[in-house]
């Protein structure tokens, strides 16, 4: 049911509604009331396009992770003009931001401590 919850709660922050949705996403209204209650699957075309138009992972629409930011949109949040990013640029994140950024570099971490271990 996280998917359904997740799509209404994601509509309403925007402070639209499901006929602006499916104008948005090019369906129907039917579609996206159906969505919402959970009566109907959108298809994987439609996932996408719904985390690319709410820019949240696929991840947490399905309710995998609570972590909404998209990878895009936290490289695009991450790089300066100078290509480095600045702890004003980490503390300016949100928390859900900031979580996707301490996994990845404790991700990085693990990387960088396997290719040792292998050498």
């Amino acid at each position: 049911m996280f998917l359904a919850e997740r799509i209404k709660e994601l509509r309403e922050n925007k402070n639209l509604s499901q006929s602006d949705l499916a104008s948005e996403m090019h369906i129907s209204q039917s579609s996206i009331s159906e969505y919402e209650s959970g009566n109907q699957q959108p298809p994987l075309a439609m996932l996408i396009q719904l985390a690319d138009f709410f820019n949240v992972n696929i991840d947490y629409l399905l309710g995998r992770t609570n972590i909404r930011v998209s990878i895009e949109g936290l490289k695009q949040k991450l790089t300066t003009n100078s290509g480095c990013v600045t702890i004003d640029d980490f503390i300016c994140l949100q928390d859900d931001e900031k979580e996707a950024v301490g996994n990845l570099i404790l991700s990085f971490k693990k990387y960088q401590a396997s290719k040792k271990e292998h050498k």
